[in-house]
């Protein structure tokens, strides 16, 4: 039995544990959670994964990330002034974008905007729309 048990446990860390180290390692700003929080706060849970998805994709084509809300000079204090509960969910969706590589829902987009209250940008007019995801538009260049 005990035979049974080390056999189990090895083969849950083949399964569970060895793919991981195959995944390609991505770089990413270690605060990027708070820029999360800055860009996507009121869209849940997968509003913030489909943000991230959109930075995991900047990154991995070799473009700068993007963030706007990285470059706030209030971000410290905004993410403060923020629930706990959204801090916990902005780093677990680091976690499932960036360590996890979950999978992409904004089906590859590399832009987004709230266009409901922003208005459509003109960086966008000659890109694809892949998605919306609550208040934010995705795109892709075509």
């Amino acid at each position: 039995m005990k035979f049974l048990k080390k056999i189990t446990l090895s083969a849950l860390f083949v399964i569970f544990v060895v793919p991981a180290c195959f995944a390609e390692k991505i770089d990413y700003p270690k605060n990027l959670w708070m820029g999360i929080i800055g860009e996507a706060v009121g869209e849940g849970y997968e509003g913030m994964y489909a943000v991230a998805c959109v930075y995991r994709n900047r990154i991995m084509a070799g473009m700068p990330l993007g963030c706007v809300a990285m470059k706030r000079n209030d971000l410290d204090q905004f993410v403060k002034d923020q629930e706990k509960k959204h801090e916990i969910m902005a780093k677990k969706v680091i976690w499932k974008v960036f360590k996890d590589n979950s999978p992409d829902i904004t089906g590859g987009a590399t832009h987004y905007e709230n266009i409901t209250a922003f208005g459509f940008p003109f960086w966008a007019a000659e890109m694809k729309i892949t998605t919306t995801v609550g208040s934010h538009t995705f795109f892709v260049e075509k």
